[in-house]
């Protein structure tokens, strides 16, 4: 699955103002609200679950990337929001550095191979310096969009 597929740019912040992870995961999940991506009555039970996910083991996986994740059977397609955080964000990461790209995905619970195959190409595709660079320094959705597309044609 290609993370542009499922990326809108409604659902791209660039210059969260969140302080803390847990603020986040909740502007985050205000964006998939706005945008239209999930429903004001499951706003509650798919934000314990990414709570629960993240107290169970940080998301953060390194090299200023975090990926707070869930499944829920009140989503039906993948979603995904990415927040840009320049001033960085403590994840509790792997390698303890801040966080300054985030991206939630939500995937439905009867998915469980996408989700797994999702999350390996989100982290593939973060894991390439120069995408990190570019997404650092994009000033609107639609270069974050650009960019991610530019690398994951890389990536085929």
């Amino acid at each position: 699955m290609l993370i542009s597929e499922y990326l809108k740019a409604d659902n791209i912040i660039i210059g969260a103002v969140s302080r803390d992870r847990w603020e986040l995961i909740g502007e985050m999940m205000e964006r998939a609200l706005a945008s239209g991506e999930i429903r004001q009555e499951d706003r509650e039970t798919i934000s314990k679950a990414l709570v629960e996910r993240e107290k169970s083991m940080s998301t953060g996986i390194g090299k200023g990337v975090a990926i707070p994740h869930c499944s829920s059977v009140k989503v039906e397609e993948a979603i995904i929001v990415l927040a840009v955080c320049g001033n960085g964000i403590d994840f509790d990461a792997i390698d303890s550095e801040p966080v300054k790209i985030a991206i939630l995905l939500l995937v439905p619970k009867n998915k469980l191979a996408q989700h797994i195959k999702t999350l390996a190409n989100i982290a593939k595709l973060m894991s390439l310096e120069a995408l990190r660079a570019e997404l650092l320094a994009a000033g609107s959705p639609g270069q974050v969009i650009d960019s991610i597309r530019k690398y994951e044609n890389v990536k085929k």
